[in-house]
């Protein structure tokens, strides 16, 4: 049996170039999501999947008339995803972080099982931060790896996964002193791994190697000068100009904002996303690797994040052929062959 999806994208996010540039962006806010393209040929060893993607087109000014219009739109876009077949959708995190607690009510209102992509996002995202590692010439069991927001769900987990795959010296920074301690009582315990705990940001990212950046305020608490010449930069959770930033202030530094996989079989994506063929941002990849499961449950919704739960997408993607093939950084797509050529002439990205 094929398993049917929906993936829900905002397309004024950096990158998607879906809507025509005549029109000034909140000019769409005035109009339901409709469907963008079909994505097929998705084809595993152990499943078939088949979906579509659904244009959605959203800009906020923090004003009740847009959170309205947002909340409708959502909602339009859930029902016309489930009248396509879809048996889960896959929301743009951009949308749910508008949507705030919002989400919740909305998915409850809905037929169709909805995640969020942030739990096999953030696995790709520690396995691209370790292989561009490994591009770079540094050996992520000695390298010094730094979680800002350590003490968030997506740090925490960021945490525990880079310590089960063998890093050795990591340093955490939150201001939650006690979420903070247990973190590191609990990465102790689970991997044997002694984390240090830190207040002084500069100091502690000028020692890394590796950073995640786990949290908007750590992005915000982290100056572009203080990193180490040759670091990499896993910008989770900070806002797209904090990537942009570092690209064009710290030319010997690489960052990256999303993983990007591959999909198995002969996948096949109606549009033009700036990625290569049969290629998708990895927070799409959770609602497919459901669908192929036929798994209809909502699996990651809201900030809360388990490890456990994390690792067990990531085992499913490992089974259905996901492979990773690049990362994106400030909307812009990079191959992994072509990291050694960004640190010795980054370009330049207006």
């Amino acid at each position: 049996m094929v398993g049917q999806f929906a993936l829900i994208v905002n397309s004024l996010r950096p990158g998607l170039s879906a809507r025509p540039p005549a029109f000034i962006a909140s000019y769409w806010n005035h109009f339901a999501p409709f469907k963008m393209a079909a994505l097929t040929g998705i084809d595993s060893p152990f499943g078939q999947a088949e979906g579509h993607l659904l244009f959605f087109n959203h800009v906020s000014n923090q004003s009740k008339r847009t959170e309205s219009q947002l909340i409708k739109k959502t909602f339009r876009a859930g029902k016309k995803a489930s009248r396509l077949g879809a048996r889960i959708i896959g929301f743009d995190p951009s949308i749910l972080a508008l949507l705030g607690d919002s989400a919740v009510a909305i998915v409850r209102e809905l037929g169709p099982a909805v995640t969020s992509g942030s739990g096999y996002a953030a696995f790709a995202a520690m396995e691209a931060l370790q292989k561009a590692a490994t591009q770079m010439g540094i050996i992520f069991e000695e390298a010094a790896v730094l979680i800002l927001g350590a003490a968030e769900p997506l740090g925490s987990v960021c945490t525990q996964i880079l310590a089960r795959d063998g890093a050795n010296h990591l340093t955490l920074v939150d201001s939650d002193n006690a979420r903070l301690d247990l973190l590191s009582r609990r990465v102790l315990y689970n991997c044997g791994v002694a984390c240090k705990v830190s207040v002084q940001v500069s100091k502690a990212v000028a020692r890394a190697d590796l950073v995640v950046v786990a949290s908007r305020a750590a992005g915000m608490a982290l100056r572009s000068s203080d990193l180490k010449p040759g670091a990499i930069v896993c910008n989770l959770a900070a806002a797209d100009e904090f990537s942009l930033n570092l690209i064009n202030r710290r030319s010997d530094v690489v960052t990256f904002d999303e993983a990007v996989v591959r999909l198995p079989g002969e996948a096949v994506l109606g549009c033009a996303p700036g990625l290569p063929a049969a290629c998708i941002c990895s927070w799409m990849a959770e609602a497919i690797l459901l669908a192929l499961e036929g798994r209809y449950d909502r699996y990651f919704l809201g900030r809360e994040l388990h490890a456990e739960k994390v690792a067990g997408i990531g085992r499913l993607a490992g089974r259905h052929g996901f492979a990773l093939s690049g990362f994106t950084a400030a909307g812009h797509y990079f191959d992994f062959a072509d990291l050694e050529n960004i640190r010795a002439n980054p370009p330049v990205i207006s």
